[in-house]
């Protein structure tokens, strides 16, 4: 299983989480939606989102864009002392890791 890092955990005005993966430039999840489970793939943030954002809370939603990754693609979303946090509380930003802990 390939370690997929975290570059950035965004929370927009709106309250919609946002996880950027460190990609090569040209990678994306674009098709992500093919697995019918919700994700999208923002190509303006490079990020993966809910398509339906009220539906998730974010904890909730960080451990679901990690599965989805984790069956779709044999990749292991794991956070690092260099992820950046946009819009994220201090506080959520400790349950956001600790929602992966058991993954890093």
């Amino acid at each position: 299983m390939k370690r997929r890092l975290i570059a950035k955990v965004m929370i927009d005005r709106a309250g919609q989480l946002f996880v950027v993966p460190e990609l090569e430039p040209e990678a994306t999840y674009e098709y992500i939606y093919r697995e019918a489970n919700g994700l999208r793939w923002n190509r303006t943030h490079r990020a993966l989102h809910a398509n339906e954002p009220a539906r998730w809370e974010h904890v909730e939603l960080l451990r679901h864009i990690s599965a989805t990754l984790n069956s779709a693609c044999d990749e292991e979303l794991v956070f690092t002392k260099c992820t950046e946090w946009e819009g994220v509380p201090p506080d959520l930003q400790e349950s956001l890791r600790s929602a992966l802990s058991g993954h890093s």
